[in-house]
Formats: structure tokens, sequence, C-alpha cells
């Protein structure tokens, strides 16, 4: 159910950023674990990435569709005049894990070097994303 402070909270940056570490740490928890299959190990990863430029883009109040593309949403990134770090030229990798991989049959068998690999660049622009946002105790200063 929405109410009026559920979605002032998926509209905060913070809010956005707090479901993008929560994805990451779920990736990085599956990672070895013998029962949690890879291909929701990524499905995580790329999530953590997703929601972590939406993170982002809502703090700088750039517009973005509700969209799991990680290309599409880096170049609207770009084309607002931020800068990415040149590891983001990757990232597209990790997009097929939003739909392909939560369905058995639909995704190509993903390795654990998949798994290593979308844990990394997710890791990477969480990181990013934490480094341009105030935390909620800086009281938006930055």
């Amino acid at each position: 159910m929405k109410t009026p402070g559920n979605r002032r909270r998926a509209e905060s940056s913070s809010g956005w950023l707090a479901h993008a570490a929560s994805d990451l740490s779920l990736a990085r928890l599956g990672r070895d674990h013998p029962e949690i299959l890879r291909e929701q190990v990524c499905f995580h990863a790329q999530q953590a990435a997703e929601k972590a430029l939406k993170a982002v883009l809502v703090e700088r109040k750039i517009g973005f569709p509700l969209i799991h593309d990680i290309e599409a949403l880096l170049d609207i990134a770009e084309k607002a005049g931020l800068e990415l770090p040149p590891e983001f030229a990757e990232a597209g990798f990790l997009t097929p894990f939003a739909v392909e991989a939560r369905y058995p049959g639909y995704g190509e068998e993903v390795a654990q070097t998949d798994v290593e690999e979308a844990i990394r660049l997710a890791g990477t622009i969480v990181s990013w994303a934490v480094s341009l946002i105030p935390s909620p105790s800086e009281g938006g200063a930055r």
C-alpha cells in the first residue's frame, strides 16, 4: 500500500541508495551459498547497480523512466552532465540479469565468473553513488 510517507521515501535518493545497498548485500551473501542460484545473485547485483544509478539521478533531480537498462541509465546520467568512471563502460553486462535471469530457461547459464563480475560492477556503482549522495545524518550538505 502506498502512503504519502512511503512515496516520499521512495522518491528520496537515500531511499534508493538504501535499497541498492541491500541488494548488493544480498548478492554478496548469496555468492557462495549452495542453495542460492547464481542467476538470483546476479539479479540482486543488477538491482543494486540500477537502484544506485537511480539514487544519483534522484539526488541530481534528473528524470528517468522506470527501466532496468543499465546502459540507458548511464546514458541519461552522462547526457545530464555527470562524469562517469571509465569502469562503467562494462556495466551493460548487468542488464540481462534484470529480467531474463529471474525465470528458468530464459537466460544463458550463469558461471561463477559472471557472479564475481556482477558483484564487482555493482559494488563499483554503489560506491560511486555513495560518494555523490550525502547521508541523511549530514543534513543534505556535501
